[in-house]
C-alpha cells in the first residue's frame, strides 16, 4: 500500500462537453471524499466552480496527485510542466489511444477510491532536456521524443551526431528522432525504432529516411550526452526541433542541438492492477496473431 491521497490538483484542456461531464464528476466525488481539491487555473475558467485555482507556476508541491482529464497529448503537456515540482500525475482518458491516460471515464469513482486509499504504484520516467545552442538560445524538454528535421517536406539534412562528445556518424537524412522509452511507442515506433520497456535508462536514436542502406536505429545509455551538428549551408531558421510535437524551436546550420535526460523525472500514478504489456496488446495491439 503507498500513501493515501489527502489533496489533489486537476487539469483539462477541455475541448468537448464530455470533458467537462467528466470533470464535474471527479470534483464532485473528491468533495464527498473530503479531498482538499484544487483546479488548474485555465481549467476552471472553463468550469467556473467555487474552488481554489492555481497556475502551473505556482505549483510547489502543493497537492499529492495531479488528476489529467484527456488524451495522451494532455498528459505529456502537463508532465512537461509538473515534472520539475514532483506532484505525481494520474491520467483519465478523455483522448483517443489513451496509452499514458491508464483510467477509463466508466466506473470512475470505484478506480478512483482505491487510488486515494493507497491502492496505486509510482513509476519514474525520465524526459529529455533539448538546446539548441546558436545565435539565439533554446530549451524545452520533452517527455516523449526530440525531432530534427527540415522544413521542407522531403528535404533532406545534413548532419553529424556526437555521444559523449565522440563522433558517432554524418548522414544525410530527413531528420532524426531521439526517443524516451515513455516515447518508443509513439514516433519512434512508427519510424521503425524498437519498443522500450519503460523502466530502462536508454535513448533510442532513429534516422528518419536516411540516404544509406547501411543505417538502423541505435539504442544508446539514457545517460548519454547527444550532440547534433550540421554540414551543409542552409539558409537560417530552415531546420526544425519538435519536441513531443508541442513545442516547435527554429534552428539553422549555425546551431548545434544537444539532447540529454532531463534532471527530474516524471512520477506517474499507475492502478494496483497496472500492467504494461497489457497496455501494449489492448491499445497497439502487441502481439496480436495477424491469421488463427
Amino acid at each position: 500500500m503507498s500513501e493515501e491521497i489527502k489533496s489533489v490538483i486537476i487539469y483539462s484542456r477541455i475541448n468537448d462537453e464530455s470533458v467537462v461531464f467528466t470533470l464535474i464528476e471527479i470534483v464532485n466525488f473528491l468533495v464527498d471524499q473530503k479531498i482538499n481539491v484544487i483546479l488548474e487555473k485555465s481549467t476552471n475558467a472553463r468550469l467556473g466552480l467555487d474552488l481554489p485555482t492555481l497556475s502551473f507556476n505556482e505549483m510547489t508541491g502543493t497537492a499529492d496527485l495531479m488528476i489529467i482529464v484527456g488524451g495522451d497529448g494532455s498528459m505529456i503537456s502537463a508532465g512537461r510542466k509538473i515534472t520539475d515540482v514532483g506532484i505525481p500525475v494520474l491520467g483519465i482518458n478523455r483522448g483517443h489511444l489513451g496509452f499514458l491516460t491508464d483510467l477509463s471515464p466508466k466506473n470512475i469513482r470505484r478506480a478512483l477510491y482505491s487510488i486515494l486509499k493507497g491502492e496505486y504504484v509510482l513509476e519514474e520516467r525520465f524526459l529529455l532536456s533539448t538546446t539548441i545552442k546558436g545565435p539565439k538560445c533554446q530549451q524545452a524538454l520533452a517527455l516523449n521524443e526530440a525531432v530534427i528535421h527540415g522544413v521542407k517536406t522531403a528535404h533532406m539534412i545534413d548532419f553529424s551526431i556526437f555521444v559523449n562528445n565522440k563522433f558517432m556518424y554524418s548522414q544525410k537524412a530527413d531528420g532524426l528522432i531521439v526517443s524516451t522509452p515513455t516515447g518508443s511507442t509513439a514516433y519512434n515506433l512508427s519510424a521503425g525504432g524498437p519498443i522500450i520497456e519503460p523502466s530502462l535508462n536508454v535513448l533510442s536514436l532513429v534516422p528518419m529516411f536516411p540516404h544509406s542502406m547501411n543505417l538502423r536505429p541505435c539504442i544508446l545509455s539514457g545517460d548519454s550526452s547527444i550532440k547534433v551538428s550540421f554540414r551543409n549551408r542552409l539558409t537560417p531558421e530552415k531546420i526544425t526541433v519538435s519536441c513531443d510535437g508541442q513545442i516547435i524551436m527554429n534552428a539553422d546550420d549555425r546551431c548545434e542541438i544537444c539532447i540529454e535526460k532531463h534532471k527530474v523525472p516524471i512520477r506517474i500514478c499507475h492502478p494496483h492492477t497496472y500492467d504494461y504489456f497489457k497496455v501494449l496488446r489492448s491499445k497497439l495491439g502487441f502481439g496480436t496473431k495477424l491469421v488463427d
